[in-house]
């Protein structure tokens, strides 16, 4: 799963957050990496570099990025990943005023924050 951060929050901001959520994350000169702790989901996060638009297809944003995240999910604890990444993007949400989408492979979008809020399109797991 992707994540796009618009411009502004920081890395430092974002492995603080990851911390206070309660997964075991590491900032280094690379960006910041860990994993959530019941599913062991392994995350990275960097600075998105030269390309700053939102590359999600479908998504019409008029907000610049500033950070890509990745979350890559073991196929035997998908539901669990589903729900860590869920929760931690509810978590993110309420702690920063910031726009982002996530995407699978940047083609499926599943969730969405905007002006209007966090919306939640599709379920990343089948229930």
């Amino acid at each position: 799963m992707s994540l796009e951060v618009e411009l502004g929050v920081t890395l430092d901001k974002i492995s603080l957050l990851l911390s206070e959520f309660g997964a075991e994350a590491c900032l280094d000169s690379d960006g910041v990496s860990g994993n959530f702790k019941a599913s062991n989901t392994y995350f990275v996060f960097r600075g998105c570099g030269a390309v700053n638009e939102v590359v999600a297809e479908g998504v019409d944003a008029s907000w610049v990025v500033g950070i890509r995240g990745t979350f890559h999910c073991s196929v035997g604890s998908l539901a669990e990943s589903a729900y860590e990444i869920k929760q931690f993007l509810i978590f993110l949400s309420e702690k920063e005023v910031c726009r982002f989408v996530l995407s699978f492979q940047y083609e499926s979008v599943y969730v969405m924050r905007d002006r209007d809020g966090l919306h939640f399109l599709r379920e990343m797991v089948d229930q």
